[in-house]
């Protein structure tokens, strides 16, 4: 006949209560101790599409580079330089009350209408700052040369000059010949820029209340 021992039920209950301690225990160290978090992705600092946090770069508008001026104003202020020319006489051998009834040709001793032109000129520019300046002009010149004569006259005009280059003046003529000491001179002319100096191409007239006109066009150099 099989015994059978039966155990205490105190002994089952301290059992029961060891194992339940150690499961609290256990738990308790498992929850003070925090699992490690995954380590934090962290983007890199220059990767592509938008490096280092920068705004896309866009192609900068490059403004059309400025005509270059051909020519500036407040260059040559003051210039001079040498004249040749031509010029002719009108009715200069006509008879002429100012001359006690002599004509021009009688009174000089002109052998010719047609004459060439020596002279110098110097003119000053006021400028504008504009398509307008102001220009005044002062020359002498000498004619008669081819004739062996010395006939000398001199020119005061002002005028206006646009786009720096084309000119028009209006002034005196003078010369000393008695009985016709002073006329009105009217001029114009181109005086385009070549290099460092200029070319100007001038022409005159030159009105006679007898009928004793002159006119002419000159040409040289300035700077």
């Amino acid at each position: 006949m099989m015994n059978i021992t039966l155990m205490n039920p105190r002994s089952h209950l301290r059992s029961f209560a060891l194992v339940l301690a150690v499961s609290l225990v256990a738990t308790g160290a498992r929850a003070q101790s925090p699992e490690p978090s995954p380590v934090e992705q962290l983007p890199h600092p220059c990767e592509a599409p938008d490096p280092c946090g920068k705004p896309p770069q866009r192609d900068k508008v490059t403004a059309a580079p400025a005509t270059p001026v051909e020519y500036n104003p407040n260059d040559g202020k003051l210039m001079h330089g040498f004249r040749i020319g031509y010029s002719a006489t009108l009715n200069y051998d006509k008879p002429i009350a100012a001359f006690d009834g002599q004509s021009l040709q009688q009174k000089v001793g002109m052998r010719s209408p047609h004459h060439m032109l020596v002279g110098y000129e110097a003119f000053y520019r006021v400028v504008g700052h504009s398509w307008l300046n102001v220009i005044m002009v002062a020359n002498a010149n000498v004619a008669g040369l081819e004739e062996s004569h010395f006939f000398p006259s001199g020119n005061f005009l002002l005028g206006g000059e646009l786009n720096n280059s084309f000119q028009l003046g209006l002034g005196v003529h003078l010369e000393p010949l008695k009985g016709s000491e002073a006329h009105t001179i009217l001029a114009a002319g181109w005086t385009p820029r070549v290099g460092t100096f200029y070319v100007p191409v001038h022409a005159f007239f030159i009105p006679d209340v007898d009928g004793v006109h002159r006119f002419g066009v000159t040409t040289g150099v300035t700077w």
